[in-house]
């Protein structure tokens, strides 16, 4: 194992993927749709800490962006194919679920028994629309969609001939299960010349076939020559440190 050790934040290693496929480059850019907290489950914020800077998108500001990553533009809106507002279901118990999608929102209903804590008007832009705002030029080298049924919408604002991100993620199982749901959208991406290189169970990524060289870095899941530790795991070692400091 060589270099420094890795952290990761998020539950499913997606940024240790991440962080493998763009290791040789410290300075880059992404979207985050549907970012939900900076740090936590965040996958770019494992990227940012390496240099990395970009623009992050969510309906909600669960805290205060600016504060923990003010590098990155934040921008409080649902993405969709067309500018507007919606109606954004919000659960409180557990934010990441929220949505916009009223399949979704039923999906939760039939499958937990759980409804929305509360439900607000949002605006809606389309992705399109904040790149042309706030790319400011940058090659655009990432973008991560997790948006609970809303994927098909974001990139339908999304002109992949004219932005073209490396790599693309997207949750592609229907929320709270393992069933695919990437039928819908996938030909938007395979018709605009991405291919999909990996999936992780919860995932799929798609490079770019001009990028396609990247690919190398998708062959095997991430596994202890990615040399990291999940930040939960180091949160509790260095509280054990501290406790032990104490009690001497």
């Amino acid at each position: 194992m060589n270099g420094a050790q890795r952290i990761c934040y998020t539950r499913n290693f997606e940024d240790v993927i991440l962080q493998r496929v763009f290791a040789n480059m410290p300075e880059g850019c992404y979207v985050d749709v549907g970012a939900s907290a900076p740090v936590i489950d965040s996958n770019t914020y494992a990227l940012y800490t390496q240099g990395w800077r970009g623009i992050c998108i969510d309906p909600m500001r669960v805290t205060d962006w600016a504060a923990v990553r003010p590098g990155d533009v934040f921008i409080g809106a649902a993405l969709g194919a067309s500018p507007g507002e919606t109606t954004f279901h919000i659960y409180e118990s557990t934010l990441q679920i929220s949505t916009a999608s009223p399949e979704t929102k039923d999906h939760w209903a039939v499958r937990g028994g759980i409804d929305p804590s509360r439900s607000v008007t949002v605006p809606v832009r389309t992705l399109d629309e904040v790149l042309e705002e706030h790319l400011a030029g940058r090659t655009l080298h990432l973008v991560s969609i997790d948006v609970e049924g809303m994927e098909e919408d974001v990139l339908r604002g999304f002109d992949l001939q004219r932005h073209r991100p490396w790599l693309i993620l997207l949750e592609a199982v229907k929320p709270g299960t393992a069933e695919p749901n990437h039928g819908a959208w996938e030909p938007v991406l395979l018709n605009n010349g991405y291919r999909m290189v990996y999936f992780d169970g919860v995932n799929r990524f798609y490079l770019a076939e001009e990028q396609l060289h990247l690919q190398r870095s998708f062959r095997l899941p991430p596994n202890v020559w990615d040399n990291f530790i999940p930040f939960r795991q180091l949160q509790l070692e260095r509280r054990v440190q501290e406790l032990e400091k104490k009690r001497r």
